[in-house]
């Protein structure tokens, strides 16, 4: 069953939905995993949840998916997103079925990328046959 954010019907326009924290079940806080203590000792600026400050990636784990860092998209609800590339995001937690659905980036599915702490939607995880990244919302990210 997909939840989506909006009642509103939307004839045109495409990109992943955004996910409501609503949605979300209840669960207890997970246990903070090797990748996220690697990241916090990473030597690039961290960057964090704008809701809890939990470290979510690093400025050194940016990268340019089709040419660019930045991307800027809206889905079918007319929602404007400008989106951050990166290659790991060890503080995200990926929730939800892959779906090719409204992707943003060609030959791409999608996920949603939760903040693995208070489980606020930061943004979406990509992958393909080619690879994979975390396109997250720049400002909700610190």
């Amino acid at each position: 069953m997909r939840l989506w954010p909006t009642t509103k019907t939307v004839s045109s326009n495409t990109g992943p939905f955004l996910l409501k924290k609503e949605h979300l079940p209840h669960t207890q806080k997970p246990p903070e995993n090797k990748e996220v203590q690697e990241a916090r000792e990473d030597a690039g600026k961290p960057l964090r949840c704008y809701q809890c400050l939990a470290v979510i990636t690093t400025e050194k784990q940016a990268i340019s998916v089709n040419g660019s860092h930045l991307h800027t998209f809206f889905n079918p609800a007319g929602i404007v997103f400008e989106l951050r590339c990166f290659r790991k995001a060890p503080g995200c937690l990926v929730q939800g079925s892959p779906t090719s659905e409204f992707s943003w980036f060609s030959g791409h599915t999608w996920q949603y990328s939760l903040c693995n702490t208070c489980l606020t939607h930061l943004g979406w995880f990509f992958q393909s046959s080619s690879g994979s990244f975390h396109g997250l919302i720049n400002n909700h990210l610190n």
